[in-house]
């Protein structure tokens, strides 16, 4: 299966989309496991899946600046 080629405003489109998922995991992390409501729990997991979809993708991570993917390593997923 061959990756999908994005132009550079794709790209750039779903680099935000995945920073903005990042933010999500932050603010759910810093609520506590046992305080966290169904709703939250399931954000989580959708957001730290979408961010684990995209960094398998080649073109994706080449265009992450040094930034970004530190911010996504820090979450070791």
């Amino acid at each position: 299966m061959s990756e999908e080629t994005w132009s550079a405003d794709e790209l750039a489109q779903h680099i935000a989309a995945t920073i903005d998922s990042v933010g999500v995991v932050e603010r759910i992390r810093a609520v506590k496991e046992s305080d966290r409501t169904d709703d939250e729990k399931d954000e989580l997991v959708r957001n730290e899946r979408h961010i684990q979809l995209k960094m398998a993708i080649t073109q994706f991570v080449s265009g992450l600046s040094v930034d970004e993917k530190a911010k996504i390593d820090a979450l070791r997923l």
